[in-house]
């Protein structure tokens, strides 16, 4: 069930389940019991929340499989933002009808997720896609910044805490680093998907990422994909000085992302809110607010209007009542100009 809140003064639509109105203005909050691709005919993209917590619940940590829409259609191969949750986000998504009843898992992970587009070195954006590696198959690539890989190399197929599955052991996947400095796209294989990266800090120095995915055929389309990260105003770099200064990646990114917010290209943003506004800053470690959340998407609003860009909220922490009152939170105030969808695992979002 995915959470749709937006700001209307006209009810004009009459395909959701469910109306909820509360607060003045209105607030319009949509629950779509199902889609399909017969009530969705412009979308691009379709997208297969595998996990959408921040941490804590195993059975739903962070992953999402994209693929592109073809008339009306999913294409039938995937590629995955993080890999919190594979095998098990599957079965929900089955459960849902996200993907057909007569769905193998086995044979879905094997043939039909073509790429791991890794945002972050932490296991909850991780664990699920580690441990589905031994029945994988080989041809795959692991894709994030080089400081990931590492991680990835290091830490985790290093023979010790897993079996070397890269290209220095089994030889089941091999990497491909991407550069931050880049300002051009380069070719996910086996798909019709172009990925850039961007730096994110995530507690700064350490770095998270962000994906650019943009399809490789017209019209034109793209999707961004944040991992974990903090505000500019609060991640802070320590000089040898002990002066510090802020990177501020989420101001680049944003100044990166507004010719495509202009041409009306960028369908949606997934970003992170961990917790609700009550968490003081320096409680944070390196992920967002409400609060935090609106005051980084206006600085994109700066640019051009953001009514056609969904805004999909990703990572809310487990904790009892905060996914509801993150909820309520970006329901006021400026939240009035953008589009948000809660995602609920397995089950689908057409864009």
């Amino acid at each position: 069930m995915q959470y749709l809140l937006k700001y209307k003064y006209s009810l004009h639509f009459f395909s959701i389940s469910i109306l909820a109105l509360t607060l003045i203005p209105i607030i319009l909050i949509t629950v779509n019991e199902k889609q399909t691709p017969d009530t969705h005919v412009s979308s691009v993209f379709y997208v297969i929340p595998l996990g959408t917590t921040g941490g804590l619940d195993e059975d739903n940590l962070s992953s999402y499989l994209l693929t592109s829409v073809n008339d009306n259609n999913p294409n039938s191969t995937y590629i995955a933002l993080d890999g919190g949750t594979i095998r098990h986000g599957i079965e929900i998504a089955i459960q849902h009808k996200s993907l057909p009843s007569n769905t193998d898992k086995e044979t879905f992970i094997r043939e039909q997720i073509k790429a791991y587009l890794i945002s972050h070195g932490h296991l909850d954006h991780n664990s699920g896609f580690i441990l589905n590696t031994p029945n994988d198959k080989s041809g795959k690539f692991i894709i994030g910044l080089n400081e990931t890989i590492n991680i990835i190399r290091q830490s985790y197929f290093n023979n010790l805490a897993w079996a070397d599955f890269g290209s220095t052991g089994l030889k089941t996947y091999d990497y491909q680093i991407l550069d931050p400095l880049s300002t051009t796209s380069v070719p996910i294989a086996n798909t019709d998907f172009n990925v850039r990266i961007f730096r994110l800090c995530h507690t700064c120095p350490y770095l998270s990422s962000a994906f650019l995915i943009s399809r490789r055929y017209q019209p034109a389309a793209s999707i961004l994909y944040l991992g974990d990260t903090g505000p500019d105003d609060v991640e802070k770099i320590i000089q040898p000085d002990n002066t510090t200064y802020s990177p501020r990646y989420l101001s680049q990114l944003w100044k990166a992302m507004a010719p495509l917010v202009s041409a009306d290209e960028l369908k949606a943003i997934f970003i992170e809110v961990s917790f609700p506004n009550e968490r003081p800053d320096h409680l944070l470690f390196g992920h967002l607010t409400p609060n935090w959340l609106l005051k980084e998407l206006n600085v994109l609003r700066t640019y051009h209007s953001m009514e056609k860009v969904k805004i999909i909220v990703t990572h809310i922490k487990p904790e009892k009542g905060a996914r509801e009152k993150i909820i309520e939170q970006l329901s006021s105030g400026d939240a009035s100009y953008f589009s948000f969808i809660f995602p609920q695992q397995g089950q689908a979002i057409w864009l």
